[in-house]
């Protein structure tokens, strides 16, 4: 009898490592999910800041429009004094006018349509596409993206950086800001103005269209602002069109 009251003595002990076992695992457990949460926090924290520093860059570029003269357009520039640290807010921007407007293309929209089927020429596409797009049932575009359901995703890579559904003033070409693809659409029995254009807006900014003819213009009426933001590790783009149509998070 004595011999087996002994041999309980090590239950004790088996107890105790059982407790400091279940013990540190639950320390463990409480440790990572601490970390967990505390990481989730500063991932929504940097979201935040991220998100509210690409829309203030995009109000830096709409409020100071000198900036248009010391960007060129289609060039990533950074934003002073907010871009320190671990902290960097970038801006692009695009002049909408610069672009042929196909938000109405239909046959009754015949500058539109000459000036697409220009482009589409110019750059290796197919004529048969732009007919497609004025007898479906729905020709008007309210987005540039929804080329993709009359045409390949390389035929609208050549042609989608000169189209837009946003520009002002009855679609009028920019000449200052205007590619020469899109002004030899614009002016496509006029080769030697386009050259002319190309050339002198180098040296200052065109104010004078009335000797080119076409539906020409030489302002900004309205622009596309990319801001592209990195908080820490994490990174936010947005754009907007600044007539107001919209905003876009990335």
């Amino acid at each position: 009898m004595r011999g087996i009251l002994k041999n309980d003595h090590g239950v004790a002990l088996i107890i105790v490592l059982l407790v400091t076992a279940l013990l540190i695992a639950l320390v463990f457990e409480f440790a990572y999910s601490t970390r967990v949460s505390l990481r989730a926090a500063i991932n929504f924290r940097d979201s935040q800041r991220a998100y509210f520093l690409a829309r203030s860059g995009i109000n830096y570029c709409i409020k100071y429009k000198g900036l248009t003269d010391m960007v060129q357009q289609g060039e990533w520039a950074v934003v002073p004094i907010v871009s320190t640290g671990d902290t960097e807010v970038r801006i692009k921007w695009e002049d909408e006018a610069g672009k042929i407007n196909i938000k109405n293309l239909t046959a009754t929209k015949a500058p539109t349509y000459a000036r697409v089927a220009q482009l589409f020429s110019d750059r290796g596409v197919s004529r048969d596409v732009l007919d497609k797009i004025v007898d479906s049932s729905n020709p008007q575009i309210q987005l540039v993206t929804e080329l993709h359901r009359y045409m390949t995703d390389e035929d609208y890579n050549k042609v989608a950086p000169f189209l837009t559904t946003n520009s002002n003033q009855q679609g009028a070409i920019n000449i200052n800001t205007a590619s020469e693809a899109v002004l030899r659409s614009a002016l496509p029995n006029n080769p030697s103005a386009v050259t002319t254009i190309l050339s002198d807006r180098k040296e200052k900014h065109l104010t004078d269209v009335s000797d080119l003819g076409g539906n020409l213009t030489s302002e900004i009426t309205g622009m596309k602002i990319y801001s592209y933001v990195t908080v820490g590790g994490y990174t936010k783009q947005m754009e907007t069109v600044t007539n107001g149509d919209y905003w876009k998070a990335l």
